[in-house]
């Protein structure tokens, strides 16, 4: 049997024919050194104008692949014919693509895996390698286009986690990586795309929630479609969104209304608004140069019985980075030197928390507490304090705040929820045994007491 160095000569000699016939055996043999065999029998044939058989080519393309010769890869594949290529469509592009990163030629890889997508949905295969996914996740993580086409793969092959998880992430980059322009129509594709998928739950939601952010209210039922929307969306981030998009349509009452249940979500984050929606940050601030004004002492809420009554219907605020400021530093001594009401103290507690002052807030309720003449009163103070020590993150505070104020709370709805933040404290010190316990307590007393079930679970 000849050797390679005996059929490098008879290729010296011009010998291509005999070659050829001495290199087939070898290849049918499986012998050893099959890359050198296959590189010899494609110089040979080449000699002779003569093309390598797709599957030999391919073969020797991954052979070079792996040793990084990228320019014979292309080369070799450029020879394939579309048939052949789509007959090993996933290898042949993964050398490609191999080839075209490692080149550093970023717009032609971005092309070809454009092309990978386009091509795996137009033939329904909805298969997308992990060797692919990392590339797109390593350079073009972000990219709307490509994130489209994923989601059209996803809805393919009815995969509702994967499409949800998609959908969040094309719509939450129409607002934080994009500029002005175009959002409207991205929204619009959002929609188009969510639109071959099998209409349930959530994808009909999220693809309303596209569709109006796209083109507006176009006919009553766009009206309680945006209704569900409210109902549906949990996640601050997409309540943020719900309420730009009311913003946006003029529903400037329906907004100001939502804004308190966006306040009041558990992930609820003003640095968000600040850097993605300025315009909104009016909803969430108040005015407060003359708040302490005597003509300007007037309730947020229409009573402060009404203000503590929002305060229980929600979760516990998280907390706030809160630093000093000559405003806050000028109201505390208003209060300090300035006789007030116990319901306008109230008033201005509320005040106080939903313009981000708790430092004040704080200050105001306790007057309203050493202020209060019976109990209902100290109830009312109390949860106003209670709400802006978890803000300023002052636990031990806070806990003994709850403690006090069931010592003296007799009605089912006060002690609940003074336990319900009894446990919301427990649970920021990480005391999560007495956290467990208090929310027994709760559910056995009512077993679906706000979010009590749920955090318990979560515990």
């Amino acid at each position: 049997m000849e050797s390679i160095s005996q059929i490098r000569q008879m290729m010296a000699e011009q010998k291509f024919f005999e070659v050829q016939r001495l290199i087939e055996v070898q290849l049918t043999l499986q012998s050893e050194n099959r890359f050198e065999w296959l590189k010899l029998y494609s110089e040979s044939l080449k000699a002779q104008q003569k093309g390598l058989p797709a599957i030999l080519a391919i073969e020797l393309a991954e052979f070079e692949s792996q040793n990084k010769n990228h320019e014979i890869v292309l080369g070799l594949i450029g020879q394939l014919t579309e048939v052949e290529v789509n007959n090993k469509f996933i290898q042949i592009k993964k050398m490609i693509i191999q080839a075209l990163e490692d080149k550093g030629q970023m717009d032609k890889l971005y092309f070809e895996i454009s092309n990978f997508l386009i091509h795996q949905f137009e033939n329904q295969n909805p298969s997308v390698p992990s060797w692919m996914t990392a590339i797109i996740e390593k350079y073009f993580k972000h990219d709307f286009s490509l994130k489209l086409k994923e989601l059209a793969l996803a809805l393919m092959v009815n995969d509702l986690g994967k499409s949800v998880t998609i959908t969040k992430e094309l719509i939450y980059s129409c607002m934080e990586k994009s500029s002005p322009k175009g959002i409207s129509s991205k929204y619009l594709a959002i929609g188009e795309v969510l639109k071959s998928g099998a209409s349930i739950g959530a994808l009909e939601i999220y693809r309303s929630f596209c569709l109006i952010s796209g083109r507006g209210l176009d006919d009553k039922s766009d009206y309680k479609r945006l209704v569900e929307i409210v109902i549906y969306f949990e996640e601050f981030k997409l309540q943020v969104l719900v309420l730009n998009l009311m913003h946006r349509l003029g529903l400037s009452e329906e907004a100001t209304l939502y804004s308190s249940v966006v306040r009041s979500n558990l992930q609820y984050n003003f640095v968000y608004f600040d850097k993605y929606f300025s315009h909104l940050k009016g909803y969430f601030i108040q005015q407060n140069s003359h708040l302490l004004k005597e003509e300007a002492v007037k309730p947020v809420i229409q009573t402060e019985a009404a203000a503590v009554s929002k305060f229980q219907e929600e979760v516990m605020s998280p907390g706030l980075d809160v630093e000093s400021s000559e405003d806050q530093d000028r109201f505390l001594q208003i209060l300090k030197y300035q006789e007030y009401s116990n319901d306008q103290l109230c008033d201005l507690a509320v005040s106080f928390l939903q313009s981000e002052m708790p430092r004040v807030a704080i200050k105001a309720a306790e007057l309203a507490i050493a202020n209060s003449k019976d109990a209902e009163s100290f109830l009312k103070g109390s949860y106003l304090r209670l709400t802006g020590l978890l803000q300023i993150k002052d636990y031990r505070a806070a806990l003994d705040t709850c403690l006090m104020a069931l010592a003296k709370a007799t009605t089912k709805n006060d002690v609940l929820s003074f336990m319900y933040g009894q446990a919301e404290v427990l649970i920021r010190l990480n005391e999560f045994d007495e956290a467990r316990q208090v929310l027994s307590r709760i559910l056995s007393i009512d077993s679906k007491y706000r979010l009590a079930k749920e955090r318990l679970d979560k515990l």
